[in-house]
C-alpha cells in the first residue's frame, strides 16, 4: 500500500535521498546539552513540510520523504521492528531511551500518518469510503504523537522546551482528529491549548526564531474559530468572514469555511428582495444574484481590513469578485432570454427591471475593473524610478541595464483600458438620459486623460522627441486644471459614488509638470550642442595651415609622455615648401636671318659616285637612276 501511494520507484527514492537536506542534519537539529536531550520539534516539521511538497499541498510526497527518513534513522539506531518475514512492535522505553534521535523517529512516525490522512481526504471527495481510512490513519497519528508527549514527559534526560513542544504537538494531532469527527467542544479547547503553549514559546525565544512559532498561533486560530462557531458563537461569523476574505485559512478549512460563508450569505438573501440604484428600486428574484450583491457588500468590509501595501492580496480579491459578477451577470441575461416582458421598446419605453438590473451588474463590474486596474498602476508606481512616474530623480537611475522597471506603455495601457471602461458604462441601457452621471464620468476621463498624456509624453522623452514631450505636456495641464474646476464646481455627495482619482492627486501631478517641463527643455538643448555638425579635421595638413581646429594628437601627446613607438607629430609647416610662379627674363628673337641671303655652296659639295653593276646599267637603258 505504502509503495503504490508514494508512487515512485526504488531508483526514484535513492535520487530524492542524495538531494535530501534533512540526511545528515540530525546533528543539526538535535542538541545535547549538559546531558540533556533537544529537539526543536516545530522547527524542524515546518522546514521538512516546506522543502518536500506541502508548500504545493503534495501529502503524498511528503509521507515519501517521512517514510525513507524514517528507514535512515532505524538503521542508524539499528532499531529493528522484527524479521524480514515477520513484524515484531517495538516500543521506546526509559531504558532504551539513549539517543536524542529515538524522539525524532517518533515524530517523523506521527508525520508519515498524518501525511497518508490529509491525501486521503483530498481523495476523499471522490470516493467517500477513504473519509473512514483518513480517520483511522488521524488516530493513528495521535497515537505515534502521544508516545512521543509520554517520552519526553516521563523522562528526565530531555529539557523543559523540547516538553513543551511534545506537549503542543500532541495536543495539535488530537485537535484535528477531533476536528474531524465533528467533535467541536474537545477540538476547540485542544486547539487553545496547543495555541497558549506555543505562544508562551514564541515570548522566551528569540527573534530569529519568533516567526515559525507565530505563524502557527495564526494557523491555529482560524479553527479555534470555526469551533467557536459551529458551538453557537455568532460573533465568530464576521471573524471567519474576514479570514476568508484574506486568504488566510488552514487547508483543514478550505472547503468547510467556503460552504459555511455561502450558507450565511442564503439565509441573508432570503430577506433581500430589491435593490435601490439612480433613485430607481430593482427587485431581484434570482437567488444566485442575491448571494453575488450580498458579496459585494461584505467585499467591500474585508477591503478596508487589507493593508493598503498589500497590492497582491487586494488585487486577488478583485479578481475573485469579478468572476463571481460575469456568473451573476450570466443568471441575469438567461432571465431577460427566457421573460418575454424584458425586451426594451427602441422607440423609447422604459428599461425594464431585468434589463436595468443587467445594467447594475454591468455597472459593478465596469467600476470593480476600473479600481483592479488603478491597484495595478499603484504597484507598477511602486516598481518604477523616481524618474518615470514623478519625473523626479536621478536620470541614470532610469536607464539602469541591470533593473527591469515597469516602462511607460504599461501605465498607458492601463488607463487606455480605465478609459474604456468609462465609455462603457455611459452606454448601458437606461442610463442615456442621467446627465448627473454623464458629468461625474466625462470629469472623471479628463481626470485619466491627464495621466495618460503624462506617461505618453514620459515616452516621448524616452525616445528624445522633445518638442512632442513639450505639447502633451501642455495638454497634461490642460485636462488636469479642467478636472480640477470641475471638481470644485461639483457636489461632493453626488460625486462620491465616481472616486477614482481626487483633486489632490491632480494638483501633485501638476507639480511634476512644471519640473519636467524645464527638464525637457535643458534636454533638448543639451541635445541640440551635442548633436551639431562638426566639419571633420584633415590632420595631414601641417599645423600653420588649420590654427582655427584644435585636433587632440595621440602622437604628440606620446611624445610628450616619452612612450616608446611614438609616432613624428603633424608637421608645423610644408617641407619642401610649394612652387611658386615667379616671372622670367625676356626673350629676343632675331627676325633679320629670314630675310639674309646665303651663296651657292654646290661647287665645293663635288659630284656623286655613280653605282656599278647590272643593275646600274639596266637603269641606265630604261630611264631609272638618271639626273633629274
Amino acid at each position: 500500500m505504502t509503495g503504490v501511494l508514494e508512487g515512485q520507484s526504488e531508483e526514484t527514492e535513492t535520487m530524492y535521498d542524495a538531494v535530501d537536506p534533512e540526511k545528515t542534519d540530525d546533528n543539526e537539529v538535535i542538541k545535547t546539552e549538559a546531558s540533556l536531550f533537544s529537539l526543536d520539534m516545530l522547527h524542524v516539521i515546518k522546514d521538512a513540510q516546506a522543502q518536500h511538497g506541502l508548500r504545493h499541498g503534495d501529502y503524498q510526497r511528503y509521507h515519501g520523504y517521512c517514510n525513507r527518513k524514517l528507514k535512515r534513522i532505524r538503521k542508524v539506531l539499528k532499531f529493528r521492528m522484527g524479521e524480514k518475514r515477520r513484524v515484531t512492535p517495538k516500543k521506546i522505553t526509559e531504558s532504551l531511551f539513549s539517543d536524542p534521535r529515538y524522539m525524532l523517529m517518533l515524530l517523523m512516525t506521527s508525520e508519515r500518518a498524518w501525511s497518508m490522512a490529509m491525501y486521503l481526504k483530498q481523495e476523499a471527495t471522490q470516493e467517500p469510503r477513504k473519509r473512514h481510512h483518513m480517520v483511522e490513519k488521524m488516530r493513528k497519528a495521535v497515537v505515534h504523537a502521544s508516545e512521543l508527549n509520554k517520552l519526553c514527559e516521563e523522562s528526565e534526560k530531555v529539557d523543559a522546551r523540547t516538553k513543551l513542544e511534545a506537549q503542543a504537538y500532541s495536543c495539535y494531532m488530537s485537535g484535528i482528529l477531533q476536528f474531524e469527527l465533528k467533535n467541536w467542544v474537545s477540538a476547540r479547547d485542544l486547539f487553545r491549548k496547543t495555541q497558549t503553549i506555543y505562544g508562551k514559546l514564541s515570548d522566551a525565544m528569540s527573534k530569529e526564531e519568533q516567526p515559525v512559532y507565530k505563524n502557527m498561533v495564526d494557523e491555529i486560530d482560524p479553527n479555534i474559530r470555526y469551533c467557536a462557531y459551529t458551538i453557537g458563537d455568532q460573533s465568530a461569523m464576521d471573524d471567519l468572514m474576514h479570514i476568508h476574505g484574506t486568504g488566510r485559512q488552514d487547508p483543514l478549512l478550505a472547503g468547510k469555511l467556503d460552504s459555511l460563508i455561502a450558507a450565511s450569505r442564503e439565509r441573508k438573501a432570503a430577506s433581500m428582495s430589491e435593490v435601490t440604484w439612480r433613485n430607481r428600486t430593482i427587485r431581484i428574484k434570482n437567488n444566485k444574484v442575491r448571494l453575488f450583491l450580498i458579496g459585494v457588500k461584505d467585499f467591500d468590509k474585508d477591503l478596508s481590513e487589507i493593508d493598503e501595501k498589500d497590492h497582491e492580496s487586494r488585487i486577488e480579491m478583485y479578481d475573485q469578485v469579478l468572476t463571481e459578477c460575469k456568473d451573476a451577470l450570466q443568471y441575469t441575461r438567461e432571465d431577460i432570454r427566457t421573460d418575454p416582458h424584458s425586451k426594451a421598446n427602441e422607440r423609447g419605453v422604459k428599461v425594464s427591471d431585468l434589463q436595468f438590473l443587467s445594467s447594475y451588474l454591468s455597472y459593478l463590474r465596469l467600476t470593480k475593473m476600473i479600481k483592479r486596474n488603478l491597484l495595478m498602476v499603484d504597484q507598477l508606481q511602486a516598481k518604477a524610478p523616481p524618474l518615470l512616474v514623478t519625473g523626479a530623480g536621478d536620470e541614470g537611475a532610469s536607464g539602469d541595464a541591470g533593473r527591469k522597471g515597469p516602462k511607460p506603455t504599461d501605465f498607458i495601457r492601463l488607463y487606455d483600458v480605465v478609459l474604456q471602461n468609462l465609455s462603457e458604462v455611459l452606454s448601458l441601457p437606461g442610463l442615456s438620459g442621467d446627465a448627473d452621471l454623464q458629468t461625474e464620468i466625462d470629469v472623471q476621463k479628463r481626470a485619466f486623460q491627464a495621466y495618460r498624456c503624462f506617461y505618453v509624453a514620459q515616452a516621448f522623452v524616452a525616445d528624445k522627441k522633445w518638442t512632442e514631450a513639450m505639447a502633451l505636456y501642455d495638454r497634461v495641464l490642460e485636462h488636469a486644471n479642467y478636472a480640477i474646476k470641475a471638481f470644485q464646481s461639483m457636489d461632493t455627495e453626488a460625486s462620491g459614488e465616481f472616486d477614482f482619482l481626487q483633486p489632490a492627486k491632480l494638483e501633485l501631478l501638476i507639480e511634476a509638470i512644471a519640473f519636467n517641463r524645464y527638464r525637457v527643455h535643458a534636454s533638448a538643448v543639451l541635445d541640440g550642442v551635442k548633436d551639431k555638425p562638426k566639419n571633420p579635421v584633415d590632420t595631414k595638413l601641417p599645423l600653420c595651415d588649420r590654427l582655427e581646429d584644435f585636433v587632440d594628437d595621440p602622437a604628440i601627446s606620446s611624445l610628450n609622455n616619452k612612450k616608446p613607438n611614438a609616432k613624428t607629430p603633424s608637421m608645423t609647416s610644408s617641407f619642401p615648401p610649394p612652387f611658386e610662379p615667379v616671372p622670367c627674363k625676356p626673350l629676343f628673337f632675331d627676325l633679320a636671318l629670314n630675310h639674309a641671303s646665303f651663296p651657292s655652296l654646290e661647287s665645293k659639295l663635288g659630284q656623286k659616285q655613280q653605282k656599278a653593276g647590272l643593275t646600274s646599267m639596266l637603269s641606265t637603258w630604261w630611264g631609272w637612276g638618271g639626273k633629274k
